[in-house]
């Protein structure tokens, strides 16, 4: 017997030995020829046997129980475990990861991974698991994976290849974690930076508006204030001329200048209406339009009985506004329309109503003298008049406090007309109003 079996023998020999030992006393060792020689080595021999397979009882109850634990580990980790071949075949699965694609795991085993890929992702993981076998780095990648009820999710694989004697094997291990969440949150973050984005260019861009219309709204008060300031100074010249007046002139020099101041006067108090308009609070709440249509009706009811004005008008809906200002909008649109039929022996007004997807419509269309497509960008502009103030007062201010007013719930407004037959003036109210102020 070689010399280190003899060794790793010598204890249990002992054993044996003293095991007989208390069964009663040893004899002395008899010659190496005696039968009781014989007998005593066999039954050492069977005792030392007795105590090998006792050792490798409790090894092999402890593998057991080390088996037990990795599998328990194994199963329950909480991110999934596959283990592929070279085609993407799964040979192994943890319990989680069968759980992730909802699918038994006797009924997992063998089958390609690639057929709970999401088919936008398959090609990533082809060549995922190409490149893994390639070099023994690990791997990893996002995919939309399918379970078998057909629900998709995200998931991150982590795979890393077998290696065998420093060269690639034919199996490579996979870790998949459900990332649903982490993208679902990602997917939200990227949405509201497009949100703020979109938000800081339209507030960009409505500054921007502001800027242009503030730079015309000045140059427009100017020119219209400087008008009248310019006949007072005139007229005030003249009466103030030495060498006396005809008769009569003085009277009608006062005139011009009462008129003129009244004019200014005029101009000052549409530029408070526009200025109140811009600044007024909006409460939003339910408004019937319905209803603003009939207060502001009792309101003009003297013009519409002296002149017999026909007036129709389609249901309206209710909106998200602030009842306020939509009584200022029909105030002006129906006061607007009014002043353009004065010359029509019949005049109509109409009051249409259309909803779309995103915004409820509503135009006054009335037969008075219409205007030319060609300047209808002018129409809603402060100061901005079609007409001369001798055919048709007015300070060029209502239409201009319309847009004001509308553009605050981020609506939109325009007109549609033809000379001498009559116009139509829009506004469109989005049904989920934005104040852009």
């Amino acid at each position: 017997m070689p010399q280190d079996q003899t060794d790793r023998n010598e204890p249990l020999r002992e054993q044996a030995e003293a095991k007989l030992r208390e069964h009663g006393p040893v004899a002395p060792a008899p010659a190496p020829q005696d039968p009781l020689a014989l007998l005593h080595e066999l039954q050492v021999h069977q005792i030392e046997l007795e105590h090998q397979n006792e050792e490798l009882r409790r090894a092999l109850l402890e593998v057991e129980e080390a088996r037990t634990r990795y599998l328990d580990l194994f199963d329950f980790a909480p991110i999934g475990y596959f283990t592929f071949d070279r085609q993407g075949v799964i040979q192994e699965a943890n319990l989680t990861g069968c759980h992730l694609l909802n699918v038994p795991r006797e009924r997992l085993i063998g089958r390609r991974f690639l057929v709970f890929v999401d088919p936008d992702s398959r090609s990533h993981f082809t060549a995922l698991l190409k490149r893994v076998f390639e070099s023994p780095e690990k791997r990893v990648g996002e995919l939309r994976l399918l379970r078998q009820d057909g629900s998709l999710f995200w998931g991150q694989l982590e795979i890393v290849a077998e290696n065998l004697a420093g060269t690639p094997g034919q199996h490579c291990r996979a870790a998949v974690i459900d990332i649903t969440v982490q993208k679902q949150a990602q997917d939200e973050v990227m949405r509201l930076n497009q949100t703020l984005e979109q938000r800081v260019e339209q507030r960009s861009a409505k500054v921007r508006e502001l800027s242009e219309e503030l730079e015309r709204f000045t140059y427009d008060i100017a020119n219209d204030l400087q008008a009248p300031l310019r006949h007072i100074q005139s007229f005030t010249e003249l009466l103030a001329k030495p060498g006396g007046l005809e008769d009569g002139q003085s009277e009608r020099y006062l005139e011009h200048i009462g008129h003129s101041a009244q004019r200014m006067q005029g101009l000052i108090a549409a530029l408070m209406d526009f200025s109140r308009a811009s600044r007024m609070r909006m409460r939003l709440t339910h408004v019937p339009l319905d209803q603003v249509l009939r207060e502001v009706r009792k309101k003009l009811e003297p013009q519409w009985s002296v002149r017999g004005v026909q007036l129709t008008a389609e249901p309206l809906p209710v909106v998200q506004a602030d009842s306020g200002a939509m009584q200022l909008v029909f105030r002006q649109l129906l006061d607007n329309a009014l002043k353009f039929t004065r010359e029509q022996p019949q005049p109509r007004i109409r009051i249409l109503s259309q909803e779309t997807p995103g915004e409820y419509v509503i135009g006054v269309q009335d037969n008075g003298v219409g205007f030319n497509m060609r300047y209808r960008s002018r129409l809603f502009g402060v100061f901005q008049r079609l007409h001369s103030g001798r055919e048709y007062e007015g300070t060029g201010v209502g239409l201009a406090t319309v847009r004001r007013v509308v553009s605050r719930y981020g609506g939109r407004v325009w007109a549609e007309g033809k000379v001498g037959e009559g116009a139509t003036f829009y506004v469109a109210l989005p049904k989920q109003p934005v104040d852009l102020d």
